[in-house]
């Protein structure tokens, strides 16, 4: 309750301080309010500002610089990757009528390296202390955009607007991991790291396998996601071209999600050889999902130039 009264507060604290400051400004010429044909918008989402803003009040010690602009969400294979925060931008081709964009990017790539005992140099001196390398290779990715045209209208300070939105996005998600000791003949359990990764390989086990070490995660595309989107919104003008907006919208979303899979290697003592081989961990699936929701801002603030 106290965090919303906080949140609350903070609102109504800009709004006071754009009054106090049109304030100001009573003999002089009064502006419009309302954007007209050919004002570009650019919009920010309040919702990460306001939950810092209320944690720096309620004792919590989960306040940093990147949850101030959002935490970005980077998963482990196969689920989701969306942005926390995207960019809203509009372009008014009339006073009543707007085409609007609404676009977040995510992605990371990491290398993780660890250090393992050489195990040819302690096969040679069981006193070496020689070490190898063993990494990890991460790398997700993911982007979401919608666009769409909207119908507005005001008076005044206030104006509500409709639009409908086509959205797609993809996520994609690879793993790889390499060590520095190969599996042979004579060393067909090696020394590895592969437990201590960020993410850890999880084998699929070969039974006739000496161990089963997991080399790749794959996928063979792209997750798809493309459907539809309805927004209805309302803006309000504390000054000219200056607005506080709020909406909400029902999304209907077909997913595709490619196959997983994943390149495993171990030694097989019948054959007296290494061997390689491809698990297929989840196969293609399509998922079908519909609901009110909110995509990007849901609670923001809009420029328009």
């Amino acid at each position: 309750m106290n965090n919303i009264k906080i949140k609350i507060t903070l609102v109504l604290a800009i709004c006071s301080f754009a009054w106090m400051s049109q304030a100001q400004n009573v003999g002089q010429k009064e502006k419009p309010i309302l954007p007209k044909a050919g004002d570009i918008g650019l919009g920010i989402d309040l919702v990460p500002v306001l939950r810092y803003a209320g944690n720096m009040f309620n004792g919590t010690v989960n306040n940093g610089w990147n949850t101030f602009g959002g935490e970005p969400t980077l998963p482990g294979v196969g689920l989701p990757v969306p942005p926390n925060v995207s960019i809203t931008g509009r372009y008014m081709f009339t006073d009543n009528f707007s085409l609007r964009t609404n676009v977040g990017i995510i992605g990371r790539k990491m290398s993780e390296q660890l250090y393992i005992r050489d195990d040819e140099a302690f096969a040679k001196n069981p006193l070496s202390e020689t070490k190898i390398i063993d990494t990890y290779k991460q790398n997700r990715s993911g982007m979401i955009l919608s666009v769409g045209p909207e119908l507005r209208r005001g008076y005044h300070r206030i104006q509500g607007y409709a639009g409908l939105n086509l959205v797609y996005a993809f996520e994609a998600a690879r793993d790889v991991y390499q060590y520095g000791n190969a599996v042979t003949e004579i060393n067909q359990t090696p020394s590895r790291n592969a437990g201590l990764f960020t993410v850890a390989p999880m084998p699929v086990v070969v039974p006739y396998w000496t161990q089963t070490y997991v080399t790749g995660r794959y996928q063979d595309g792209n997750t798809q996601h493309i459907g539809l989107e309805g927004v209805l919104g309302v803006e309000y003008y504390i000054t000219s071209h200056l607005a506080l907006g709020g909406e909400v919208s029902l999304y209907a979303i077909q997913t595709f999600r490619s196959r997983f899979y994943q390149e495993q290697e171990g030694f097989n003592p019948l054959t007296d050889q290494v061997e390689y081989r491809t698990e297929l961990l989840s196969p293609s699936t399509s998922v079908f999902s519909y609901g009110t929701d909110n995509l990007g801002t849901r609670l923001y603030m809009m420029f328009y130039f």
